[in-house]
């Protein structure tokens, strides 16, 4: 990861954008509408993440981040999604389509919904955003949003557009974007975070059709409203997909699951340092193992603690107490430590 510009100085952010490519955007008027919002620029950023290593000057020079990311081989846009995650300092993040129009009051309405004004805590909820999609190409002379009128526009489909907005510390405490390899490719997005975000008991609400993003078609015709068979598109499709979703995705939705199956390490350890331990005797087994639990050695190790250690443990005593009085108290402090070791690996396997 390279970072090419961070110019963030302002401490009223609340809001942040991220906004993804893979070398494949051919424009980028995105960036004229969001920095054209109803209101002050200080109080929400936007961080462009280049999956690739491709630094594009009409970008850089109107974002807030520009980050590449160096991926080699078939794109992963989930790592992607993680590091705006990890860099973001808005309250808010909304993940949006980075080739889209955007109406002036977005953000505005975003702000309003999370009612995050006068230093409020944002509300808890997962604020999906319609997308409206039209075959027609983008005007590059188009300066006014009132012009939209002019084309026609597709009937709304729920999550097409992929753009979704969250509180961060929701984000953050759920493990993020799940970096399983079966998300790599084309049709993922952040629906996977959001519906392990409603398992999680957090609302789903879809926002007003009204403040939706407009997307126009790309230029070349594969990639049109509607689709005609590519190749290279089916390539960049690299697990099964139900109806657009990643069946990881699906799965974790059907069964509940709350985390990802593979977390990001920095947002595993910011995720466990905002736990809130009680007493002392629980915190000696906060951090006993990691992320990746007991190793087959440790758990065979524990087995036999508990097996031999456990009906032994009132002759060790009386052992400890015979030697206590009859050997150097430096060989006692040494049999008196190998004890306690076994007893806490004896506590962690009881409990």
């Amino acid at each position: 990861m390279i970072i090419h510009k961070d110019i963030r100085s302002s401490s009223q952010i609340k809001i942040s954008l991220i906004l993804l490519d893979w070398s494949v955007r051919e424009s980028f008027h995105s960036l004229y509408w969001l920095n054209r919002q109803n209101i002050p620029k200080d109080i929400y950023e936007l961080i462009w993440i280049e999956l690739y290593e491709r630094v594009v000057s009409e970008v850089i020079d109107n974002v807030d981040v520009y980050i590449t990311c160096n991926q080699k081989g078939m794109y992963h846009k989930h790592k992607g999604y993680n590091i705006g995650l990890l860099k973001s300092k808005g309250q808010v993040i909304v993940i949006c389509d980075s080739d889209a129009v955007f109406p002036p009051n977005f953000i505005e309405s975003i702000i309003k919904t999370f009612d995050i004004y006068e230093g409020k805590e944002p509300k808890s909820m997962v604020l999906m955003h319609y997308e409206w999609r039209t075959s027609a190409k983008y005007p590059k002379n188009m300066k006014d949003i009132s012009e939209i009128k002019n084309f026609i526009w597709q009937d709304l489909w729920p999550n097409v557009g992929a753009c979704m907005s969250f509180r961060k510390f929701d984000a953050v405490r759920f493990g993020g974007f799940d970096e399983h390899k079966s998300y790599k490719g084309y049709m993922c997005g952040p629906y996977d975070l959001g519906w392990r975000l409603i398992n999680a008991g957090i609302p789903e609400l879809w926002h007003d059709p009204d403040v939706a993003l407009y997307h126009f078609s790309h230029p070349d015709p594969p990639a049109t409203y509607n689709q005609n068979f590519s190749w290279k598109m089916y390539r960049e499709i690299t697990y099964p997909h139900f109806e657009g979703h990643a069946l990881k995705s699906v799965e974790a939705f059907s069964t509940g699951r709350l985390l990802p199956l593979k977390e990001n390490s920095n947002i595993f350890s910011l995720r466990m340092s905002m736990r809130k331990i009680g007493t002392d005797y629980e915190k000696k087994y906060a951090h006993v193992t990691g992320a990746d639990g007991f190793s087959i050695k440790e758990w065979l190790n524990l087995y036999l603690v508990m097996i031999f250690l456990g009906p032994l443990k009132p002759t060790i005593k009386r052992i400890g107490k015979f030697l206590e009085k009859r050997i150097k108290p430096e060989t006692y402090i040494k049999f008196e430590r190998a004890w306690r070791s076994l007893q806490f690996r004896w506590n962690i396997r009881k409990h």
